[in-house]
Parts: C-alpha cells; sequence; structure tokens
C-alpha cells in the first residue's frame, strides 16, 4: 500500500521528463515506503519490483498516458514475521492482482520539462490504484536526463486509512496512518511509433 502511493509519485516524475512523441519505459528502480511507529521510530519497506512505461500527449500537454505498476507482494521490511503481516493481513495480497499491485494512471505534470533542460523539479498528480481503491495523489519529483535515459527521484505522501488499510500493528507497536514513499528509477527514451499507446 505505501509502495503504491511512492509509486504514483514516480509515476508523474517520469512523465514530467518526456518530450511529446516520446515513450519512457522503466529499465530499472526501487520503491520505499517509510513507516514512522507509534511509539517513536521507523522502518522501511522495498521493493525493485517496478515497471511500465508513459507517452505525453502529442500536444505536450501535462496529461500523460500508460501506466506504473508496483508489486506489493515483493515489499521487504528486513524481518520475515513483518513482511508475512503486511502482505497478507493488511495489503491483503492474496485477494488478486488488484490487491497485488499498486498501479499509477491518469498522470498529470505541474511544469513540462523545459526544452533543452538537463535538471527539472515538478510537482505531479496521478490516480492511484491500491488494495482495490482508487484515489488521487500528489508529490514532488526530480528528473535528470541523460544520454537517451532519464532518472527520475519523487515522493509523496499517503494516508493508509483512504485506502481502507488499517494501520498496522504488533505487540501494542502500531504505525501512524500516513506513510511516505519515494520512488527512484531509470528510464529508457524512444521515439513513440504513430498511435503507440504504452
Amino acid at each position: 500500500m505505501i509502495a503504491t502511493r511512492r509509486f504514483a509519485a514516480l509515476a508523474l516524475a517520469l512523465a514530467a521528463a518526456a518530450a511529446a512523441g516520446e515513450s519512457w519505459t522503466v529499465a530499472s528502480g526501487e520503491v520505499r515506503v517509510r513507516c514512522r511507529l507509534t511509539v517513536g521510530g521507523s522502518f522501511d519497506a522495498v521493493t525493485p519490483e517496478i515497471s511500465g512505461s508513459l507517452l505525453l500527449d502529442d500536444a505536450g500537454g501535462p496529461r500523460v498516458s500508460g501506466q506504473l505498476r508496483v508489486r506489493l507482494d515483493s515489499l521487504d521490511t528486513g524481518m520475515e514475521l513483518r513482511n508475512a503481516h503486511l502482505r497478507e493481513t493488511y495489503l491483503e495480497v492474496d485477494r488478486g492482482e488488484e490487491f497485488r499491485e499498486a498501479v499509477l494512471t491518469a498522470v498529470e505534470l505541474g511544469e513540462p520539462f523545459p526544452p533543452g533542460a538537463r535538471d527539472h523539479e515538478t510537482g505531479f498528480a496521478g490516480l492511484l490504484s491500491l488494495h482495490g481503491m482508487e484515489r488521487w495523489v500528489e508529490g514532488e519529483a526530480r528528473l535528470v536526463r541523460r544520454d537517451g535515459r532519464v532518472r527520475v527521484e519523487a515522493g509523496f505522501p499517503l494516508s493508509l486509512g483512504e485506502f481502507a488499510i488499517p494501520p498496522p500493528r504488533y505487540l501494542g507497536v502500531g504505525v501512524r496512518d500516513e506513510i511516505r514513499i519515494t520512488v527512484t528509477f531509470d528510464a529508457a527514451i524512444a521515439p513513440s511509433p504513430p498511435g503507440a499507446t504504452p
């Protein structure tokens, strides 16, 4: 669930970097969910299972087609028992694909990537599908373009309650409702064939 929210931010960032007529395909990356505990301290849930592609509309506007996906059943907190509780009890990944993945679509950029720029920061918004529900998320992203690739670093806050996910609790210690999602990935740039849809 946490990964899904961060993922949404990432998709928006990717869209911002793209130029009209270009397709961006995720090559590698990482989603990190920071969970703050009710008694102080925190732990991270991490996964490298990010995939997807985005296509900027032909008019060069703020809306981006395509999607970004994160496998929630691969989130790793560094503790086997905590992993089982997170995936099975709270994210309920066994209920089906819409629970096993977080998907970001309908991305809209705050500011398009300036022509000729290599380093750009922008806000973004996108529709996040998580835990069988859809909610809009917003965040900030930094995009660095180099040699036919773009590196995206994005982050956004997410409320577990908005996706009907009860904050995890174990032995009297719980996770706060708001988690922080950070997405980092590298994407390959390619010209999009006419009529292509990621």
